[in-house]
């Protein structure tokens, strides 16, 4: 009976930061629509398959008590690996480094967008300088550029784990079996199309408001265009 009142009121309060990021990102409409709530799979933060998001009531509600940002901001970062399509180009790549990547790629984005609701409790000291050591190597901080980066830069096993810690916010345990059905490959297709979507309404939106951070627009030009095999 307990689970279910926390299951109920984390339902309420992701509807809650849902509105608020629709509106301070109304190009995010398409992609906010197209990842329903989910409780019926265990997690203890949130986790998304790319077909829907399961949540931990309990968990958000926590969060939600430090500050209403923190949800949003944990809310954004699951959408925006959907939107980057990180969860189905897992593939035959190193796990944690991937995750990792994928991680510190969407965090930077978040702690460039100026937007009040995205406030985090603190920029640490560690995250600028990991920003500032990745842009020396690479133009956009891609999930796929910083995983060739740490390719390149064994991390120890301790180092690692911190690292993944500061920039861990969900679960990506759902992306195992991302590319080994047909549903996920229609979920990848999905996103591709609301990726471009909303990189489209991105571009009008910076063009009509002359909003300085890029930050998002930067990864999906990068996502979108065209990719050649020259094989």
């Amino acid at each position: 009976m307990q689970q279910q009142v926390w299951q109920e009121l984390g339902f309420k309060i992701l509807t809650a930061a849902r509105n608020e990021l629709y509106l301070n990102f109304p190009f995010l409409d398409a992609a906010l629509c197209s990842l329903p709530f989910a409780a019926d799979l265990p997690t203890s933060t949130l986790a998304t398959n790319g077909k829907a998001l399961y949540y931990n009531g309990s968990y958000l509600s926590l969060r939600y008590e430090k500050s209403r940002s923190l949800v949003c901001r944990a809310y954004f970062h699951s959408l925006l690996h959907c939107i980057l399509r990180h969860p189905f180009k897992k593939k035959e790549r190193q796990g944690e480094l991937w995750d990792l990547a994928c991680d510190i790629a969407v965090e930077s984005i978040l702690d460039a967008l100026p937007q009040r609701c995205l406030a985090p409790a603190a920029m640490h000291a560690r995250r600028s300088h990991w920003y500032t050591c990745l842009k020396n190597e690479m133009n956009v901080l891609t999930a796929e550029a910083i995983y060739r980066y740490l390719r390149r830069h064994p991390l120890n096993e301790m180092d690692l784990s911190s690292l993944a810690k500061e920039f861990s916010e969900d679960d990506h345990s759902l992306w195992v079996q991302a590319d080994k059905d047909e549903s996920q490959q229609n979920a990848a297709d999905q996103w591709q199309t609301i990726s471009e979507q909303v990189q489209t309404g991105m571009e009008t939106a910076f063009c009509e408001s002359g909003a300085a951070s890029e930050a998002v627009l930067e990864q999906l030009r990068v996502e979108n265009q065209e990719k050649a095999n020259y094989r």
